[in-house]
C-alpha cells in the first residue's frame, strides 16, 4: 500500500483500490478550501494510468463523513478566501469527481451534510453506517443550495422527497435513506469498515472499462434524448467489445465458469 497525504486529505493506494479519506476529524471533515485542493490533487493521482486504479472509495476519518463546507478556515498561504468559492473552488472539484472514469463507492461512515451529500450522490454505490444521517442545511443558512444538489437529489429520490430534504432541512437517518433509494446498503457501525471494503473490492475486481462506461452512460442519461442515448450505448458497446475482459467473459459464458477480470 502507498499513502499520499494532502492538506486534510489522505489517499491510500492498495492495488486496484484507491481510498480517498477526508481527514480533519476535529471539524467533522468539513471541507476547507485547502482540503478541496487536496481532493483535487488526490483525484489527479487516481486518474494517472500508472496507478492502475479500478475503483475509488470516498470516506471520512473519525465519526463523520463530511460536515459540509468550512469556509472559515484559510489555506496554508494565509490568503483570503475567494469572493465566490462555490464557483471557483467547490464546483470544479464536483466536476472532477463526476468525471472520474472508474466506479466510485461512497462509504458514509457518519454525518453527511451539505456538500458531503453531493459527494455521496456522485458515487455509483453508497454504503452507509447505521449511525449516519444526511442533511441538506441551506434553509437554515438562508442560502440557495450548491454543489449540484438540486440536480442530483431529484434524480436520486424523486422531486417530492428532494424538495422535502432541501426545503425542510431535516436529518434523514441512514435507514430511511435506504428506503428512499438515496443509499444502496446500510451496515452496522461496528462492522462498517469491513462491509465498505468488501463493497469497494467488488468493484475494484470487476470489468473496469465496462463499469466505467456504465457510470458515464448513467450520468448522461439524465440530459440526453433517447435516440442520442442509443447512439452513446452503441459506442460504449464497441468500446467494451475490444477489451480482454469482454473476450474472457464471452468465452466463459456458456460454461458458467467464473471470470477473473483484469480491468483491461
Amino acid at each position: 500500500m502507498e499513502t499520499l497525504d494532502f492538506d486534510g486529505v489522505r489517499l491510500d493506494l492498495d492495488g486496484s483500490l484507491a481510498t480517498l479519506t477526508l481527514s480533519d476529524p476535529e471539524r467533522l471533515n468539513a471541507l476547507s478550501l485547502a482540503m478541496v485542493e487536496g481532493v483535487q490533487a488526490a483525484l489527479r493521482e487516481v486518474a494517472k494510468p500508472r496507478r492502475a486504479v479500478r475503483c475509488l472509495m470516498l470516506t471520512g476519518e473519525g465519526r463523520a463523513f463530511c460536515a459540509g463546507a468550512n469556509l472559515a478556515r484559510r489555506g496554508d498561504t494565509g490568503e483570503r478566501r475567494p469572493a465566490s468559492p462555490v464557483e471557483s473552488v467547490f464546483h470544479p472539484m464536483i466536476r472532477r469527481l463526476r468525471d472520474v472514469e472508474v466506479p466510485v463507492v461512497a462509504a458514509v461512515n457518519g454525518p453527511c451534510v451539505g456538500i458531503g451529500v453531493a459527494l455521496a450522490l456522485l458515487a455509483d454505490y453508497v454504503i452507509a453506517s447505521d449511525a449516519a444521517y444526511f442533511l441538506v442545511p441551506f434553509r437554515n443558512l438562508a442560502s440557495a443550495p450548491d454543489s449540484g444538489l438540486t440536480w442530483l437529489l431529484p434524480r436520486a429520490v424523486g422531486p417530492a422527497r428532494a424538495r422535502e430534504l432541501v426545503m425542510r432541512a431535516e436529518r434523514l437517518p441512514a435507514a430511511r435513506a435506504l428506503d428512499w433509494g438515496l443509499v444502496n446498503e446500510v451496515a452496522p457501525a461496528a462492522e462498517f469498515n469491513v462491509a465498505a471494503q468488501a463493497a469497494a473490492r467488488g468493484f475494484a475486481d470487476g470489468p473496469t472499462v465496462a463499469l466505467g462506461q456504465m457510470r458515464r452512460l448513467m450520468q448522461e442519461s439524465a440530459t440526453s434524448s433517447f435516440d442520442a442515448h442509443l447512439e452513446a450505448e452503441a459506442r460504449a458497446v464497441q468500446r467494451t467489445s475490444r477489451t480482454q475482459d469482454n473476450a474472457a467473459a464471452i468465452k466463459a459464458f456458456g460454461s458458467k465458469a467464473p471470470v477473473s477480470f483484469t480491468g483491461a
